[in-house]
């Protein structure tokens, strides 16, 4: 009896473990992208980052999807709308199936293919809440930008 409390246990932790949400956060910002990682591990999520729009479509060409893609607008090697561009191409799907959040520091964006932006820098509870709504709201928001 004891042996099998303890597979059903097991399945238990195997389910949740397999169910975490995970994000791709992409920013140059190495201390930006260190606190971001560490503010959602520390929320359950399953985090993958990279420094550059290059190093994000390799990540995405080898994980299964993530709940959410979180891009900086700015970055050295190409501008956000320029990622989004070069991942309808590549990976289309992601597109389709992945909310794409904005994260920068400008009050608005330009219209894209972006469910909408969280303005940085963002307090830890704001941050939270927003990516929180995102994932629930999917690629379908109420409104597009």
């Amino acid at each position: 009896m004891e042996k099998s409390l303890e597979n059903s246990e097991l399945i238990k932790v195997t389910k949740t473990i397999s169910s975490k949400q995970s994000i791709l956060v992409i920013d140059d910002n190495s201390d930006t992208l260190n606190l971001n990682r560490i503010i959602l591990e520390l929320d359950g999520y399953e985090v993958f980052t990279a420094e550059c729009g290059i190093e994000a479509l390799e990540i995405l060409s080898e994980i299964n999807e993530p709940n959410l893609i979180l891009l900086d607008m700015q970055m050295p090697d190409m501008s956000g709308l320029e990622f989004l561009t070069i991942l309808e191409e590549k990976i289309p799907a992601i597109i389709k199936d992945v909310p794409v959040v904005f994260l920068t520091g400008m009050d608005v964006v330009p219209k894209s293919k972006a469910v909408g932006f969280i303005r940085k820098p963002a307090d830890r509870v704001k941050l939270l809440k927003d990516i929180r709504s995102f994932i629930e709201l999917g690629c379908h928001p109420p409104y597009r930008h």
